[in-house]
This record gives C-alpha cells, structure tokens and sequence, in this order.
C-alpha cells in the first residue's frame, strides 16, 4: 500500500449527510481513538431524499442535519460545517471551490478525504462526482496559493498545504484502513440516519458488512476494511 502519515488533522469532504459515515465511518471511529481531530464538511443536506411528496423539506433537512451532526459526535469528530447547496444540484464551480478552499485554510488538515470523481462505477450520484472534482481542485492548487481568494488572508485564513488525499467508492482502491474493531461503531453512528432508512433498504449491517469483508480481503491484511484510493499531493 501507498505511504499513508499518520494524520493528526482530517477534513471529510461529502456530498451528502451520511456519506462520510457510509464510506469512512470505521476509519474516523479508528483515527478518533488515535488522538486525530476529524471534521466533516458537507456539501448538501441532501434534501431530495424525502420519503415522500408531502414532507416538510424545510423540517426533512433539519433532521438530515441533527442526524449527521448526532452520528459524527458519536464517531468522535470535532464538528460538522453544512454548506447547503441544493442536493442533486452540485456543479464543480469556482464558488464551491472557495467555500471548500475556505474551509481547508480555516481548519488545515494534513489528510483530506473525499469521493473518487473518476469512479468507473456508473451508478454514481452526480454530487459526487462534483463535490470530489471541487475537493480535489481546492486542495490543490487553490488552497496552496495565495493569489487564490486572497480575501480570505485578510480574514485571518492563510494559504494550506494538504500533501495527502484519500478518496472513497473508488473502483481502483489501494489504501486500506482496519475498521475490525470499530465497524460496530459504524453501523451504529449510520442507525442514526433514520429518515434514510427507507434508502438502505432494510440491510444495511449485510450491505456494509459486505463492502468492509471485500475491502478485507483486497487488502490482503484484514478481516475488515474501508477501501481508498491514495493521492499524493505533497
């Protein structure tokens, strides 16, 4: 496997609330217990994923947010920042750029982990695609530079350099992190998410335990594993 630090700072850069826990849950639980400092940032509060025409989306998004923020204290993470965007509406812009280079700056991770934009995987939601496009590019170059979004120095955020990426659904991972002792944990923090319930189907434990015993034995270390591709921008 790649060289992966030890990282002591993580931003998780996600699409929608869950998709953080769904893809990396057992490794924040892991990192968390290790001493590191994780954030998520979120780009959606993924407000089309209502059970129904009738719900309150105003009332849907708010619980989107408290789960998210619910089951990301209980893996151990400092905080969750929502830049609240429309779900399904995300588009690799310059203004998402600076809201994420922003955020980069403010909270200087030395490992940053987002979706893989280039998956093979067709069945692929667009956001994230996007949101790992926007992550990619404010890691680097635009978060390196200070003549981009200069305004940001003024407010007291200066330029960061982020050397390592791990991106998750990858069709091509090479990095795998044991979750053998916190996969309970996972599943527990994503039993948070009840408005989803409906979206996993009734088998999330089988679902997840699945991915993380192919990612095991990709690995060829672990019984369990969460699966990442591994990029270098140091």
């Amino acid at each position: 496997m790649p060289s992966l630090e030890t990282p002591e700072r993580i931003l998780i850069v996600g699409a929608h609330p869950d998709d953080p826990d769904a893809f990396c849950g057992g490794s924040v639980a892991a990192w968390t217990d290790g001493g590191a400092e994780v954030w998520y940032l979120i780009v959606t509060s993924g407000d089309k994923g209502v059970p129904d025409a009738e719900t309150d989306l105003t009332t849907f998004t708010e619980t989107r947010e408290q789960e998210q923020l619910s089951s990301a204290e209980y893996l151990g993470a400092q905080g969750v920042t929502f830049l609240r965007y429309l779900d399904g509406e995300v588009f690799d812009s310059l203004e998402l750029r600076e809201r994420i280079t922003l955020e980069i700056r403010r909270f200087k991770p030395d490992l940053m982990i987002t979706h893989d934009p280039l998956t093979r995987n067709y069945r692929q939601h667009p956001d994230h695609r996007a949101v790992g496009f926007a992550a990619l590019h404010s890691a680097f170059p635009t978060s390196h530079l200070p003549t981009f979004f200069p305004q940001h120095a003024q407010d007291g955020y200066e330029s960061h350099v982020t050397r390592q990426v791990l991106l998750f659904g990858s069709d091509k991972p090479d990095t795998f992190i044991d979750v053998g002792a916190t996969f309970e944990r996972k599943i527990e923090a994503l039993e948070m998410h009840v408005s989803q319930e409906a979206a996993f189907h009734g088998a999330l434990r089988e679902r997840m335990g699945q991915r993380a015993e192919t990612a095991g034995e990709q690995s060829g270390q672990y019984d369990l594993a969460e699966a990442f591709l591994f990029v270098d921008l140091g």
